[in-house]
């Protein structure tokens, strides 16, 4: 058996690759081929065959590469020459430290996303951004809110018939806070004008044409109403008949201004077939009272919703006692 045979056997490693390693080392250690596979086969390593310089002999001097001669230290005499400083050291930019794998519950409100399931490799957003048209928006509506709370109406329930509106539901109630059914409270008297202004706004749809607060629509406006009927009758006669009615009467013109009947964009309705006469009253003392601007009391009268008080003397009336002078002794 050849020593290539048995260095290849005893490393394990195929002859042609021990060959080419033996030549590699046999001209690293300055040993034959034929050594280096004898030593290998024997289990041993080759010797080196370049011996180490003697003690005390000559030192050899080392060749110096151009770059380093000149960086020599000057000769003896000659002026010295400031020397190149070394370049600055630049430091790294350190940026911020990469997030931990794992977090608790409350270290993860720091992180904009964080990995619920690595193997799935879903991620969960903690911190949500608001959009700014939706920040803007959470912040005009309330102002709009004020606004409409500092321009609202401050009439005084109960003053001049004043019901009380239930801002949630639109619902009007009686100032004790019970329903309102066209009547006060218990035990007060009929207030027509909340029912004339229950008709106005929600009943016959009045307000679709002349406007919620009388300011005229479709309709002419009703806050000169005192004008163009002077007589609270002359004005219920108007809202009883309408258009048709005084046209099929033969009547060109309606109210002390002498309006053209049919002048208006659209005709008026007859009311006299869906309201009592009662209610109609009542419609009519709202649109004199809260839209012209009305006394009350006298409307209410002039509209014949209650009586006149008589005056003293007057059927009725309690006419004051005459002083005879003499007493009168109860039987």
């Amino acid at each position: 058996m050849s020593d290539l045979t048995a260095a290849a056997a005893a490393l394990g490693v195929p002859e042609a690759i021990v060959r080419r390693s033996a030549e590699a080392r046999a001209k690293a250690t300055g040993a034959s081929v034929d050594e280096v596979l004898a030593a290998w086969a024997g289990g041993t390593e080759p010797v080196s065959r370049r011996a180490e310089p003697e003690v005390g002999s000559p030192k050899t001097e080392v060749e110096v590469p151009a770059e380093e001669s000149r960086r020599a230290e000057p000769e003896v005499g000659t002026p010295k020459t400031e020397t190149e400083s070394p370049e600055p050291v630049r430091s790294a930019v350190v940026g911020p430290p990469p997030p931990p794998a794992e977090v608790s519950p409350k270290e993860a409100i720091r992180y904009p996303v964080v990995v619920t399931v690595p193997t799935a490799g879903l991620s969960e957003r903690t911190a949500g951004v608001m959009p700014w048209w939706l920040a803007a928006f959470l912040v005009i509506i309330p102002l709009f809110g004020l606004l409409q709370l500092s321009g609202a109406a401050d009439n005084e329930c109960g003053l001049g018939g004043e019901l009380l509106p239930d801002r949630v539901t639109g619902e009007l109630r009686n100032c004790d806070g019970s329903q309102f059914e066209g009547r006060g409270p218990a035990g007060a008297s009929t207030d027509f004008l909340a029912i004339g202004a229950g008709l106005f706004t929600g009943g016959p749809a009045c307000a679709g044409c002349h406007g919620a607060a009388g300011e005229g629509g479709t309709g002419p406006a009703l806050t000169g109403v005192l004008a163009t009927f002077s007589s609270c009758l002359d004005h219920i006669e108007w809202v009883t008949k309408g258009t048709t009615g005084f046209q099929s009467e033969g009547r060109t013109t309606y109210g002390d201004l002498g309006t053209r009947v049919g002048s208006g964009a659209v005709p008026m309705p007859s009311f006299g077939s869906q309201l009592s006469p009662e209610q109609l009253a009542a419609v009519v003392t709202f649109e004199r009272v809260r839209l012209g601007g009305a006394p009350l009391e006298e409307t209410l009268e002039a509209c014949g919703l209650v009586a006149p008080e008589p005056a003293p003397g007057e059927d009725g009336a309690e006419a004051p006692a005459e002083d005879t002078g003499t007493t009168t002794t109860a039987p």
